[in-house]
């Protein structure tokens, strides 16, 4: 195949196009970037529409050994020059290759709920960065989705893609929009624990009863969640912290809420077993 060496190239602005937000909400597609988010990406199963591949800086074993599964798998890529591969890629560094993923269906939130006994919502969540570590803490920590509501960043944007070292292909992440409130009610109906976690004035986190099913709400390191949605949780946590520090970024104590119900659960299967 010949190699592509225009930026004006059709298909290099098509790809170029999907680093706006708008246009991946729009056309249900997303860029994925670089040699170890393809490995992820490839293992999940997720489909990779097409791949630019430049082969001046897809170099090494690695590299190659991923274009071969590539070739393997049946994805199209297409050869592009140093250049053409810096247009699009939303790295400053890029390592030679970009493809174009279709975005995985979100599940309903009745699904969502019968899928799984531990959910995360982030509201106001506007630190992509955060947002991504926090989708992989709640992989790491078996939950079994990750929502984000009214002000939070766009999921599937290339920030949150990279910090989530693959755990958004794996794991189910939905871009509620104004319908967090929604999900807490869900929940609240179904029985769950809806825990909010807020900077004071709630219970110390492993005082939390989290080994029943349990949703469990964080909201922005500076404004937390809204009174809204605090009205509908079932118990408040709070982490203690040494002065003088104030708050922790949203993915840390969420990491920390998260564990917290990991030990709670082990603990009451351990309970049971000995019975």
């Amino acid at each position: 195949m010949e190699m592509i060496t225009s930026r004006h190239n059709p298909l290099v602005k098509a790809v170029r196009a999907l680093r706006s937000t708008k246009l991946r909400r729009s056309e249900g597609r997303f860029l994925v970037e670089g040699v170890r988010l393809l490995e992820e990406a490839l293992a999940a199963g997720l489909n990779l529409e097409t791949v630019l591949v430049c082969p001046e800086l897809a170099v090494g074993t690695r590299a190659q050994a991923l274009l071969t599964r590539l070739r393997e798998s049946g994805v199209r890529w297409v050869p592009v020059s140093a250049s053409v591969l810096a247009s699009v890629a939303e790295t400053e560094t890029p390592q030679g290759l970009v493809a174009v993923a279709s975005l995985p269906g979100p599940p309903s939130v009745s699904a969502l709920l019968e899928a799984t006994d531990l959910v995360v919502l982030g509201e106001g969540i506007q630190d992509p960065g955060n947002a991504g570590t926090l989708i992989r803490a709640a992989e790491a920590a078996g939950a079994g989705g990750v929502c984000f509501s009214a002000g939070s960043v766009y999921p599937f944007g290339g920030k949150v893609v990279r910090a989530s070292m693959g755990s958004l292909f794996r794991l189910p992440v939905v871009a509620l929009g104004d319908n967090g409130k929604e999900l807490a009610a869900s929940c609240r109906a179904a029985g769950w624990e809806v825990v909010v976690t807020t900077p004071a004035g709630g219970t110390p986190f492993w005082q939390v009863a989290m080994a029943a099913p349990t949703l469990v709400v964080l909201g922005n390191e500076g404004a937390g969640v809204s009174a809204e949605l605090t009205a509908l949780g079932s118990q408040r946590a709070f982490i203690p912290l040494a002065q003088p520090v104030e708050s922790l970024n949203v993915a840390v104590a969420g990491a920390i809420i998260l564990f917290e119900a990991v030990r709670q659960r082990a603990a009451r299967r351990k309970a049971a077993a000995e019975l």
